[in-house]
């Protein structure tokens, strides 16, 4: 699909820019930050990101098709953290009503322009859908193993985070097996982000797979990273944390 042209993120860039004026320029600095992105930062609240998109803009054609085209575009062009949340607001609306295919055609490629954890999950949250639908599973996976070993960090993390999302959104689990390669070949990543993903899978995995997850935790439980470690046993019992912890110490 292509790119429409970017009179449609001038626009938007033009109105957050103008909400803007008035924001607190320190907690925007401190938000830009605490995400950790190049992107600039206008400042401005979620429930604001929401009333701007409500409220509409001048090209909006009411067709998801073609709506979807200008907004795969503004995500694509605009230079802002805001102007590209609007893009995940438009997808979370309409989501339901975008055929597979497209999706599967489009947001792939949205982890080009991915730079910060929160467009990262912002993502994970569709891409795990389409690994989820039968006819977009097996493209969807061999995306994820092929950005297992990519050279970009955040491709790494999509292909951990997106096997499970949160486990209590689905109805059917990624085999075991599968989810458990793809994060052995990343336990020993450098990368900060990656190892949060290692984390995060592993305690989804663990709310899918107890028994499995649990023994893979014990048998690996020096190589998991304290970032990761943290995170992945968030949700087990107190007795689980404490094996573990133990052995680790030891």
């Amino acid at each position: 699909m292509r790119l429409v042209e970017n009179q449609y993120a001038r626009e938007v860039e033009d109105t957050l820019t103008r909400l803007s004026l008035n924001s607190d320029k320190q907690k925007a600095d401190k938000l830009k930050k605490y995400i950790g992105t190049q992107h600039h930062v206008h400042g401005l609240t979620s429930a604001l990101q929401a009333s701007v998109y409500k409220s509409g803009f001048s090209f909006i054609k009411n067709s998801i098709e073609e709506d979807l085209e200008i907004f795969n575009a503004i995500y694509h062009q605009s230079n802002s953290f805001e102007g590209k949340n609007l893009a995940f607001i438009f997808l979370d609306k309409n989501h339901k009503y975008i055929p597979i295919t497209a999706q599967l055609q489009i947001l792939p490629l949205w982890v080009e322009k991915v730079d910060n954890w929160a467009h990262s999950d912002s993502l994970s949250k569709y891409l795990t859908r389409l690994l989820e639908h039968k006819t977009s599973h097996k493209e969807l996976l061999r995306i994820l193993k092929t950005w297992n070993s990519s050279s970009n960090l955040w491709e790494r993390r999509q292909s951990l985070i997106s096997l499970y999302y949160y486990a209590r959104t689905k109805t059917e689990f990624i085999k075991y097996e599968i989810s458990e390669k793809l994060i052995s070949n990343l336990l020993l990543d450098k990368e900060y982000y990656v190892q949060k993903a290692v984390g995060w899978s592993l305690r989804e995995s663990f709310n899918a797979y107890p028994k499995q997850t649990f023994s893979f935790i014990e048998d690996n439980i020096k190589s998991i990273s304290s970032v990761a470690f943290t995170t992945c046993i968030e949700k087990m019992d107190d007795t689980q944390k404490l094996i573990l912890k133990t052995k680790r110490k030891k």
